[in-house]
């Protein structure tokens, strides 16, 4: 009896022993997860810091630029309105008015960050479709003066703010010489994107007709000077400007990644 008994205890103090170490290798194994997860969450938040961090660098070096390159547009619209304008007058009207066309491309574009899931990829496109509306505004917004059509395509913030310029130039031709300046003008606006054997092409096409016959200009002004060297120098691309008596017409092409990058 007393064996047993002995050995009915050994076997309880055993157990217990046991029961204890399987808590105490519980508790070290719930610290242990808890401590990963603490270094997991630690990892990630220093990974959203960096990545935090490159973007807005990112950010304030594509802002710098964005602003760098603005001036110099800006400076080169200036100096083309005050070579080409026959009086101050003039010249202060048609630099208020390119300088609103370029303040309005600018707008697309801070609309196009606020939509834009990727905070790096902000201020650096433009969709073509709201350049093209954003311009057709400027010039009135009578139903069936416009027939725009084309799909939507994300240009370049270089390329956006001189599509802009170049559909503000011809709109304000148009108003004054061209179709906008007769009640039955109209203008057809179009583009689309064409598959070559080398890369896609970007085609876009300014038309009008139902204006006053219109002949060529005897001086080339600053929307001729903006055709080519920005759409042709800049985008190594081909311009055919025509004037029939039915109304202007610019037809223009160039590879769609020199646009679209």
């Amino acid at each position: 009896m007393i064996i047993l008994s002995e050995e009915h205890g050994e076997a309880r103090r055993l157990a217990s022993l046991e029961a204890e170490n399987r808590h105490l290798r519980a508790l070290m194994q719930r610290a242990s997860r808890k401590a990963e997860a603490r270094e997991t969450r630690y990892r990630h938040a220093i990974a959203e810091l960096r990545q935090s961090a490159d973007r807005k660098s990112l950010l304030m070096q594509e802002m710098a630029h964005r602003v760098k390159n603005t001036l110099a547009m800006v400076q080169a619209i200036g100096t083309q309105t005050l070579r080409t304008a026959p009086s101050l007058a003039a010249a202060r009207a048609a630099l208020d008015a390119r300088l609103l066309a370029l303040a309005k491309a600018h707008d697309v574009l801070l609309q196009g960050a606020a939509t834009q899931d990727a905070p790096q990829d902000s201020w650096t496109t433009a969709p073509l479709g709201r350049i093209v509306a954003s311009a057709v505004a400027l010039h009135g917004s009578e139903a069936g003066r416009f027939a725009v059509s084309g799909p939507e395509i994300a240009l370049a913030a270089r390329s956006g703010l001189t599509v802009a310029l170049l559909l503000h130039e011809l709109g304000t031709n148009a108003a004054k010489y061209g179709a906008l300046s007769a009640p039955a003008g109209r203008v057809a606006i179009a583009w689309r994107v064409e598959a070559a054997a080398s890369a896609p092409r970007f085609r876009f096409r300014w038309e009008e007709s139902g204006g006053p016959p219109v002949s060529p200009p005897r001086h080339a002004g600053f929307g001729s000077r903006l055709i080519e060297r920005s759409l042709v120098q800049g985008f190594g691309g081909r311009v055919d400007l025509a004037y029939p008596v039915t109304g202007l017409v610019l037809a223009f092409e160039a590879p769609l990644a020199m646009l679209a990058a």
